[in-house]
């Protein structure tokens, strides 16, 4: 496991091959010091602010981030290159806080959805076909070079799978503030399709935080690809520090 330090006082953690298999949960995001709920709705601002902050002057190379594979080389190259901008960005009078990489990850997509999507997901075309989009939703192979890579591309198939089936409801979700009512109602109501999406035999328990980030990846993504095709993202090359 590696992780960024951010002056003391913010910790990145990496979710190890071993916690992978249920990275999103609560209970294994690695976060020091533990934090309970009540702690999340308290960071989860500062947290933002840190994001958008980092996306302001990383520039191009957090876009890049999101077109790269989850827990591939290319993406661990670029999540490293932002210690510099993540020590800028925090305010240490603040506190402390810390966030697994994939949260950071989905916040970072959600900077870029808002920003191309302000008013929600565009309505789906009429072409391509349904099949297109299904086919779309899948793992990607590249993923499957590492158990890790393979367990977190599972997680963004089964966002890119309800965002398929949900575009309305998760723009609605999306435009609700982070851990708010608004945004518990839309979860609440993904969950048929969540367990719809999910293949026989894995089991999805995600934090809403983090949650909420695979579905703004999948959502940037879908809004992006519908009109062409449901071609998938390209993986970007590692952009240097």
């Amino acid at each position: 496991m590696h992780k960024l330090f951010l002056s003391a006082a913010v910790a990145l953690a990496c979710a190890a091959a071993a916690n992978a298999q249920n990275p999103t949960s609560s209970n294994d995001t690695s976060i020091r010091p533990a934090r309970s709920r009540g702690d999340v709705g308290r960071s989860d601002p500062l947290f933002r602010r840190t994001v958008e902050c980092v996306v302001e002057r990383a520039g191009p190379r957090t876009r890049n981030l999101i077109a790269t594979i989850p827990g591939t080389a290319d993406e661990a190259r670029i999540i490293s290159s932002f210690q510099s901008r993540l020590d800028w960005c925090f305010d240490a009078a603040e506190g402390g806080i810390s966030f697994p990489w994939n949260v950071m990850r989905g916040g970072i997509a959600e900077v870029f959805y808002h920003r191309a999507f302000p008013a929600g997901l565009p309505a789906t075309p009429a072409t391509p076909s349904a099949a297109a989009a299904t086919a779309w939703a899948q793992p990607r192979a590249a993923a499957f070079a590492s158990s890790e890579g393979a367990q977190m591309e599972m997680l963004h198939s089964v966002a890119r799978c309800v965002v398929v089936r949900q575009p309305a409801t998760v723009s609605t979700l999306l435009a609700a503030a982070p851990l708010s009512a608004g945004e518990g109602a839309a979860m609440r109501t993904l969950q048929p399709d969540l367990s719809a999406c999910l293949t026989s035999g894995i089991t999805f328990t995600a934090s809403r935080q983090s949650l909420r980030g695979l579905l703004a990846e999948a959502a940037l993504h879908y809004g992006e690809d519908a009109n062409g095709g449901f071609v998938r993202v390209a993986q970007a090359p590692a952009a240097s520090d």
